[in-house]
């Protein structure tokens, strides 16, 4: 059996595949497949779950993302999105990805904080240095 190596990158984590045989994922105009030799392609991946089989497995890993970009090329499949999450059960993917998601909204309330002091102290220099 043919296969591909399937690339997964975030800023934070990469993941590669050496024999994979098969991988399932969709895109704006719906859900496609993607074999060893397909054409190349390129194409931004909806948020959700792909999934994929490596060669001589009985199942299938899931692979949940909320989008990215796809470039398959040379019997590569390279994938860069924000973050992600690779498993084979997918109750576990999915539990993975919520925790991922409630820490990053988190981190985000923390910056959003983090800069709305950032701002009150700068126009209080500000009105400080008019006064002056």
């Amino acid at each position: 059996m043919s296969t591909f190596s399937l690339h997964i990158a975030s800023a934070t984590l990469q993941t590669r595949f050496d024999a994979v045989a098969s991988f399932v994922g969709s895109d704006a105009s719906g859900q496609f497949g993607l074999m060893s030799d397909h054409v190349p392609m390129a194409t931004i991946l909806a948020p959700g779950l792909a999934r994929f089989r490596e060669a001589g497995a009985a199942r299938w890993r899931y692979l949940a993302l909320p989008g990215g970009t796809l470039r398959f090329a040379d019997n590569v499949l390279a994938i860069a999105a924000h973050s992600f999450v690779v498993g084979e059960e997918l109750s576990r993917v999915r539990a993975e990805l919520d925790a991922a998601l409630e820490r990053e909204t988190r981190q985000h309330a923390d910056l959003r904080h983090n800069l709305d002091q950032l701002e009150t102290a700068l126009a209080q220099r500000l009105w400080d240095l008019e006064r002056r």
